[in-house]
Parts: C-alpha cells; sequence; structure tokens
C-alpha cells in the first residue's frame, strides 16, 4: 500500500437495518475522500464493523431473532444512531461540503457512545447463543477487540470535540478582540468630532446681550395711574369734601 492509498478513504454509504437483517445486498454507493480525519477513519471501521456483526447476529439467531426483545431493540437504536452519523459525513463528502463543527461537537461523541453500546450488547448476544467451547474463545477474543475499538473510536470522538472547542473558542476570542478593536476606534472618532465641533464652536462669535424689554402696560392702566378719574374715590388722608350742590 502506497501512502497515496493509504490518504484515500472509500466511504461507503451506510447500509440499513432491513438490508443487514434480510440479507439484501446494498447497492454500490461509495466515494473517495481524500486526507480524512482520524476520527473520520475511525468511524468508516466502526460502521462497517457494526454491519458485520449485527449480519453475524442475525445469521447466528436465524428465527430466533426477534425484534421486539429489548436488548434487541437497544442494539437497533444504537445501530441506527451510528448509520446515521455515517450518512450524515457520506451526504456532506459527496456533496463536497464542509462537515459542521457544530455536529463533530455534539453529534461525534454520541455516534461513539452509540458504538460502545451496539458492540458490548451484540457480543453478549452472540456469546449466548454459541456453545462450541472454542468458538466461544473466539468469540471472546473478538468481543475484547471490540472493547478496545470503542474505547479507541470514544477517545478519538473526545479529541475531535475539544479541539473544535478551542477552536471555536479561540475563535470568540478573536471576535470579541476584533470587535473590542472597533468599539475603540469608533470611540476614538467620536472623542475626535467632539473636540472638531469644540474647536469650531470657540471660533463662531456670541451675538452681544439685548437690552431687557420694557414692561408692557394697557392704554386703561396707564391712564388711570396718570390722572385719577373724577369717579375715583379719594385717596387716604385726603380731606372729604362734599358737592354744594347748585345754588338756589
Amino acid at each position: 500500500m502506497t501512502s497515496s492509498d493509504f490518504n484515500m478513504l472509500r466511504l461507503e454509504a451506510p447500509r440499513d437495518l432491513l438490508q443487514i437483517t434480510s440479507g439484501t445486498p446494498s447497492p454500490e454507493q461509495s466515494v473517495e475522500l481524500a486526507n480524512p480525519a482520524v476520527w473520520v477513519r475511525t468511524l468508516v471501521h466502526s460502521q462497517r464493523q457494526a454491519e458485520s456483526d449485527l449480519r453475524r447476529l442475525t445469521e447466528l439467531c436465524g428465527d430466533a431473532y426477534n425484534r421486539t426483545d429489548r436488548r434487541t431493540q437497544e442494539i437497533e437504536r444504537a445501530y441506527q444512531t451510528l448509520a446515521e452519523s455515517t450518512r450524515y459525513v457520506y451526504d456532506r463528502v459527496n456533496a463536497n461540503e464542509k462537515i459542521a463543527e457544530e455536529w463533530i461537537r455534539s453529534e461525534l461523541s454520541s455516534a461513539a457512545n452509540a458504538y460502545q453500546s451496539l458492540a458490548s450488547n451484540i457480543w453478549q448476544a452472540i456469546l449466548e447463543h454459541t456453545d462450541e467451547a472454542n468458538e466461544r474463545q473466539i468469540c471472546q477474543a473478538t468481543q475484547l477487540a471490540r472493547v478496545n475499538d470503542t474505547l479507541s473510536f470514544l477517545a478519538k470522538a473526545n479529541a475531535a470535540r475539544n479541539q473544535h472547542l478551542a477552536n471555536f473558542q479561540g475563535n470568540v476570542e478573536l471576535w470579541a478582540a476584533e470587535h473590542q478593536a472597533r468599539v475603540a476606534s469608533l470611540e476614538d472618532q467620536l472623542r475626535e468630532a467632539r473636540a472638531e465641533i469644540q474647536r469650531v464652536a470657540t471660533r463662531i462669535p456670541l451675538p452681544a446681550t439685548p437690552p431687557a424689554p420694557p414692561a408692557w402696560r394697557s392704554p386703561a392702566r396707564q391712564a388711570s395711574t396718570s390722572a385719577p378719574s373724577a369717579h375715583s374715590p379719594p385717596a387716604l388722608g385726603s380731606p372729604l369734601r362734599l358737592n354744594p350742590g347748585p345754588t338756589l
């Protein structure tokens, strides 16, 4: 195998449960992925192992494969979670689209946990349906290998999640620093604008203070204050004079 072959990964579309349990071959659906991340290789490897193990269990059980059994339902739910994760990666690669970092931070760990549950339940069920001593030893060795695979998947999923969390945190801090720099620049511009307004205001002469306007009085009030009326009552302190009337 050359280095160029190692840098290429043949990513196959996951098979659904009906295809596996009924032995129906899946249509040829695959896409080449160049320089895949470590976690992508681990996901693809786990998916292929899960399909192989689930097919072995259904062949071993035959008609006794009971889909209403609690453990069987757990196996199928876990397989469905793993298959959906593989399908997501397959669809993104096939469409030449970027895998979302949010998916890596959340769904990848779910796929790893699903594979751990899947492998544990499948091989426990296989052991229960295996009576021959040599076969049981082979199954136990395979079960131990699957445990190591699940631990490796979990470790790589956590490493990928932590790396993308670090990248996300770094992007947030970079955005915050750029935002702070923009705010500081706007504040500097605002201070310069205020200073310029102040300089312009000091060069504009202010108008002289106008004299206070005279108090306004109505003409009737002016007349009453200038001369007393004939019918006005006498001022306080003045002698009272009676009108003698006409002379008889």
